[in-house]
């Protein structure tokens, strides 16, 4: 497979088009050989040029890292992912800058976050469809992850990824009952992103979207999710803290000043600070988002407070959590 490796590397040198203009920014390949609209699309834009050559770097120095099956995962998830950047990308072309900028962003990320520590072997899975009902012009564009590893079993995780996401494209079209008379336009855009907490044990999986099915507007959120890439198992909060009730006491009263912080300038719902109500509220795995300098608490809009008030976000300090993460959990200080 080490032929299949070069071959990426060829494409990420050729991809592109080019200005002389820009010949101080380039991107990773030789803008003159390029030919698709997403090439010249990277040639014009010098921010969009380092970003190319940023991810590259960071590519193949991860690569460079990799041997046997872990460097064929990634070489064939660069591959897909080159396969997915050209095709969400280059459908609208009035957008194609912004999203070029997105895939970009996302991906260099994940690629550091996939060099912290074990390769995670994390690949980037696609769900993507447009069409017309009636005068209902609809689409989606979903990617999602699907981890893999000689030694583990991943299948459950896997399969849960893969059918919300199946579940997600089913419902982001359009039926004869959604009023296919009217004119409407529907959009549904997945995205996903990895961080490595503390640890080397484990993975935290943010999977954001932003979706529009006609009303008053449209509606984004986020979730996250924990991966022990030791047992290939989910783990909620009550598998990352010690045993007991003292952890949902503690981050009951430290999200709940929190918030009431930020409840002076955007105001949430009262009800939501009571403790019982943010207690249950706290006992939801997909609000702990575990990167790797802090612990992110998010609540998104109508959580706690308004569709007007936008999601609010809790950092916590891991040094405020030491004294209740479990011995041997999957993250580890």
């Amino acid at each position: 497979m080490i032929g299949l490796a070069k071959a990426v590397v060829a494409i990420l040198l050729v991809l592109g088009a080019g200005g002389a203009a820009l010949a101080q920014v380039r991107p990773s390949f030789d803008c003159a050989k390029a030919e698709s609209v997403i090439d010249r699309a990277i040639c014009k834009s010098g921010e969009l040029a380092a970003a190319d050559r940023e991810m590259a770097a960071t590519y193949t120095a991860l690569l460079d890292k990799l041997n046997g099956a872990a460097r064929d995962e990634l070489v064939k998830d660069q591959m897909g992912w080159i396969a997915n950047r050209n095709r969400a990308c280059r459908s609208d072309l009035d957008s194609i800058e912004s999203c070029l900028k997105n895939r970009y962003a996302v991906r260099t990320k994940n690629l550091k976050a996939y060099a912290t520590g074990t390769y995670p072997a994390i690949s980037e899975q696609s769900l993507a469809k447009q069409g017309k009902l009636g005068k209902i012009t609809w689409s989606f564009d979903l990617t999602y992850p699907r981890f893999a590893g000689a030694n583990v079993d991943f299948s459950a995780v896997n399969g849960r990824f893969a059918d919300a996401a199946r579940k997600i494209a089913e419902e982001s079209t359009p039926k004869a009952a959604d009023g296919p008379e009217r004119e409407q336009q529907w959009y549904y855009e997945q995205g996903f992103t990895v961080e490595r907490p503390p640890g080397g044990h484990a993975a935290s999986v943010s999977v954001s979207f932003d979706s529009y099915r006609g009303g008053a507007h449209g509606y984004g959120a986020a979730r996250c999710t924990l991966v022990d890439l030791r047992s290939g198992k989910v783990v909620g909060p009550d598998g990352v803290f010690s045993p007991g009730e003292q952890w949902l006491r503690l981050m009951t009263q430290l999200v709940g000043t929190d918030l009431k912080k930020q409840f002076v300038d955007r105001p949430g719902f009262d009800d939501a600070l009571e403790p019982a109500s943010l207690a249950k509220l706290l006992s939801e795995a997909s609000r702990y988002c575990w990167t790797g300098k802090h612990l992110e608490v998010i609540f998104n809009a109508y959580d706690v407070g308004p569709y007007a008030a936008g999601p609010y976000q809790v950092d916590i300090p891991y040094d405020r959590l030491k004294p209740i993460l479990r011995a041997n959990g999957p993250i580890a200080l």
